[in-house]
């Protein structure tokens, strides 16, 4: 939603989260979406701590998700098995990485200019 010059910097943040709350349909729901996806998987170094808890813990969640199909699952299936698991630490180590990366402040001063 573009920023209306004439309108009070409040009134423009009301909008915008007004247009945010309405995206609840299919086509518009991918606006919504796409900023938790690129936050989760591409990681971000301008993160508040409570959204890096969050990642990290998504991530330890994918990491012991693998480890525990390694112990479940019997020794029969172990063809399966192991992609899968390896799938799942490698994207939680991922997610792992992204939640514990320190602000990088010249990069953050360079994206407000």
């Amino acid at each position: 939603m573009p920023k209306s010059p004439d309108k009070h910097p409040i009134e423009n943040l009301v909008d915008d989260v007004e247009f945010k709350q309405h995206n609840t349909t299919f086509p518009d729901v991918m606006v919504n979406a796409s900023g938790a996806d690129e936050l989760m998987w591409k990681g971000s170094r301008r993160i508040t701590k409570v959204q890096r808890v969050g990642v990290g813990l998504f991530g330890l969640v994918f990491v012991l998700s693998g480890i525990s199909f390694l112990t479940v699952f019997p020794r029969e299936g172990w063809v399966m098995v192991i992609p899968v698991s390896t799938g799942f630490v490698v994207v939680g180590c991922k997610l792992l990485w992204n939640s514990v990366r320190k602000n990088d402040d010249q990069k953050a001063k360079h994206d407000d200019e």
